[in-house]
């Protein structure tokens, strides 16, 4: 996926699962891109993708430590609630994919 459809498509699951969000993107070099989107306080999404390697990942973070999120470093896996040093495989995800399915999980905890 190129940069601006992932940006795109990542603001779009952003807003639509997490309304009145607020965004910080940055990108580098038309090449990579980090975001951060603080839900509380307490709570933020961070999420980095780069477009030329495909590298992906997602992020869900409580008081500065990883509970749950996605990645494909080495292959695509999740980190469960209570199991975020596990990486349990999974299929390859959309950003709206993973933005659900971290709404999903904040919204349990």
């Amino acid at each position: 996926m190129k940069l601006p459809a992932f940006r795109l498509a990542l603001e779009a699951a952003l807003h639509q699962h997490f309304p009145g969000i607020r965004l910080a993107v940055t990108e580098s070099r038309g090449i990579a891109l980090t975001c951060r989107a603080a839900i509380t306080a307490e709570v933020l999404l961070a999420v980095y993708f780069n477009a030329l390697t495909g590298n992906t990942s997602y992020a869900l973070v409580r008081q500065g430590r990883r509970i749950a999120g996605y990645d494909n470093q080495r292959f695509w896996h999740a980190h469960s609630l209570g199991a975020a040093d596990q990486h349990m495989p999974c299929d390859a995800l959309t950003p709206e994919e993973a933005v659900a399915g971290l709404a999903a999980m904040n919204a349990g905890c």
